[in-house]
């Protein structure tokens, strides 16, 4: 049904202009004040990470050996944010390859993705945003290609999403399936007196949704929609599970927030092509 609603909002937004710029339409943000809440929340993320012992998130597996090694990545995010934005973008780059390679990739595939996508926009808008990269890496010509970064995080949000679905929740739900047995309230069809709707139908159900979501996205159909119940869900479970959730999905905030100000360009385009085009004689 949810993506039936999806379908019909972009199919009016196309043939609507005033709707088709609300869904579409970037906004005015000359002061990129949507990506510096992101480089803020995806900072706080680290900072939290280092107090708690982590790399991360909570349920990042690391060997005590290797464990220096991600300290002194997401320090370096830390300190070089505030200089650099292109080689903080570098190091995010090695954080999420380092996830996969060197730590564990049962671990590491649920946040290569998401990562990784924040590196390559971070180097991408560099030279448009930060003054010492602009002097520095001008020669690059990054500032042409500034307009790919919300697609980069559009796509890399998509593919986290269709990746967890599967990894957690289609491929080996059996992680969600004892995460309900400890939290069963998020198995709310239970509480609406669906007595045969298990732990493992929510989890299968969950997948299916996250997978969509992550589809839907990558596809750019009608996506501040999508990110309005995407964010929905992160919201209310993080009203439910308390503050170690809320700080897990920051950096999906934060990435929320240049999405929604970026709109969908091509889309915008594609309608605007189609309402110039001369009539057939």
């Amino acid at each position: 049904m949810f993506m039936a609603s999806v379908l019909v909002v972009a199919r009016i937004a196309a043939q609507s202009d005033a709707l088709s710029r609300i869904t579409f339409s970037p906004w005015n943000s000359k002061h990129h004040l949507e990506w510096y809440l992101l480089f803020l929340l995806v900072n706080l993320v680290f900072i939290h990470n280092l107090l708690e012992g982590e790399f991360l998130g909570p349920h990042f597996f690391v060997m005590p050996d290797v464990m220096m090694i991600g300290v002194v990545l997401q320090a370096l995010v830390l300190i070089l944010s505030v200089v650099s934005l292109l080689l903080t973008g570098v190091v995010l780059l090695v954080i999420a390859l380092c996830g996969v390679v060197v730590f564990s990739f049962e671990s590491g595939i649920d946040y290569f993705f998401e990562v990784a996508a924040l590196g390559l926009a971070y180097i991408l808008v560099s030279t448009r945003i930060n003054a010492l990269d602009r002097t520095c890496f001008a020669r690059y010509e990054l500032t042409r290609l500034a307009d790919l970064a919300p697609t980069i995080l559009r796509l890399g949000l998509g593919l986290q999403l269709i990746t967890l679905a599967i990894h957690n929740k289609l491929y080996e739900p059996a992680a969600t399936y004892f995460f309900l047995t400890e939290h069963p309230y998020y198995n709310f069809p239970q509480f609406l007196g669906w007595a045969d709707f298990t732990h493992l139908h929510f989890a299968l159900a969950a997948g299916v949704f996250e997978a969509a979501f992550g589809v839907m996205l990558m596809l750019g159909l009608a996506t501040r929609y999508v990110l309005l119940v995407v964010s929905f869900f992160f919201i209310s479970t993080g009203i439910i599970s308390g503050l170690e959730e809320v700080m897990g999905h920051l950096p999906i905030f934060g990435v929320i927030a240049v999405l929604f100000v970026a709109g969908d360009r091509r889309s915008l385009d594609t309608n605007e092509a189609e309402t110039l085009a001369p009539s057939p004689a």
